[in-house]
């Protein structure tokens, strides 16, 4: 069981003045003022500011520091040819220790809750599925680790991916993801969405698709999507990624599809770093930056949070695991400047990312388990501006990762808590 704490001098977003944090048995027991230290270790955290976990809601763990061979285009077609020739040959050791790398960073970040889309396909059948589940289970109760089946070279253009689609839902993976765009024709894409749902449905799992990852405004499955998820009466577990091609539409197109959307509930994940050094390849000047509709979606009620996607890798060569750093790409690119704007960016990867991800028990209350970082930033705008380097994270009342705040006898020298 992890040692009574009580973390002093918290500030709270809300709050005007400092409080304390209680800690008993994993729980946050009390929250307020001055309160009791008779049966807690009192940890003084000079007014740092504490958040919820962050939340990573859209990664590639399978492919986290793969960057040989180069992508020398930049483009999204050449980095999924590439990895289609490599993922075959690579070893299962090769995968497991760049996830666990990528999860040892997201760790020290404060990153408590990632998706990891995991391919799934006639390559590497399930060869890259049980590296991930390997890893999941490592980082258990450190950084949780949903998996989404991700058939990425098609169902219609690569149909023995159905199957393993089952098998990987049998295996373990806990979402059913999908790139219905990428397949032959429209007629295609909308099997293909259908066939996910089914497989869905079979196992009662939510639904994760990369939608219209694609500069073309004829690529038009996000409206597909959200007929099939009325359709079906899959209102609030189904999400979208990227949705590129959503700002390349026509306004009066647009809008009808975001009004489909909102009916529909369907939560949208903005991938921006990725987005940006992917998109606008084939474009002359003026060059389109593939960043969706953020605004717009927000205001149709909408629920948006953002995603880091790739760190170091043939889709993108950067990257910290920090969600941070994408939360505030994500205020610049997508025009979220007003105070209240640059709080819902701060939000994305936490209290919308969480809804995209049906966390329960998610948030800083008293009651629920104690996990939360503490920053050295006193609101939402210093957060995304400084990204502070300080920060200690907590996951069930114990101290499990540290950056120059408080090194614990329990971790090692990059931070990162040892079992």
């Amino acid at each position: 069981m992890p040692e009574n704490l009580l973390f002093h001098n918290v500030i709270f977003e809300s709050k005007p003045v400092a409080m304390d944090i209680a800690v008993r048995s994993g729980i946050m027991s009390q929250i307020g003022p001055s309160l009791s230290t008779d049966d807690c270790r009192v940890i003084d955290v000079s007014g740092t500011m504490a958040s919820p976990l962050f939340i990573d809601p859209h990664h590639h763990l399978d492919c986290a520091f793969l960057s040989e061979p180069p992508n020398l285009s930049g483009t999204l077609e050449e980095a999924i040819q590439i990895n289609a020739r490599v993922k075959q040959s690579r070893s299962v050791e090769d995968v497991y220790d760049k996830a666990c790398r990528a999860l040892r960073l997201a760790l020290q970040n404060g990153t408590g809750y990632i998706r990891s889309h995991t391919d799934i396909d006639s390559v590497s059948k399930l060869k890259l599925l049980y590296p991930i589940l390997k890893a999941k289970e490592e980082f258990h109760g450190l950084v949780d680790v949903q998996i989404a089946a991700f058939p990425q070279l098609g169902l219609i253009a690569d149909p023995e991916s159905i199957q393993l689609m089952r098998a990987a839902m049998q295996a373990g993976a806990d979402v059913v993801g999908g790139m219905p765009h990428a397949e032959a024709s429209p007629d295609d894409s909308a099997r293909h969405i259908e066939l996910l749902f089914e497989i869905a449905e079979e196992f009662d799992a939510d639904i994760d698709m990369h939608i219209d990852e694609t500069d073309d405004p004829n690529s038009h499955t996000l409206e597909l999507l959200a007929d099939a998820t009325l359709c079906h009466g899959y209102e609030g577990r189904v999400t979208a990624g990227h949705c590129c091609a959503l700002a390349a539409y026509p306004d009066d197109y647009a809008a009808q599809v975001i009004e489909k959307v909102a009916q529909a509930r369907i939560n949208i994940i903005t991938n921006p770093l990725i987005n940006l050094y992917l998109q606008g390849r084939y474009d002359q000047q003026p060059v389109r930056r593939g960043i969706t509709r953020v605004k717009q979606l927000l205001k149709a009620g909408v629920n948006v949070s953002c995603g880091s996607d790739d760190i170091s890798n043939l889709f993108f060569p950067f990257g910290r695991m920090d969600m941070l750093e994408v939360a505030m790409v994500t205020s610049v690119v997508a025009h979220l400047t007003c105070p209240e704007e640059i709080q819902t960016a701060f939000d994305m990867p936490r209290s919308r990312a969480a809804h995209a991800l049906n966390l329960q028990e998610y948030g800083i209350m008293v009651g629920k388990p104690a996990n939360f970082v503490l920053l050295e930033a006193m609101t939402a705008q210093a957060a995304l501006q400084i990204q502070p380097i300080k920060r200690l994270v907590v996951r069930e009342g114990r101290i499990v990762a540290s950056r120059d705040v408080i090194i614990n006898k329990n971790t090692t020298e990059d931070g990162a808590y040892v079992r």
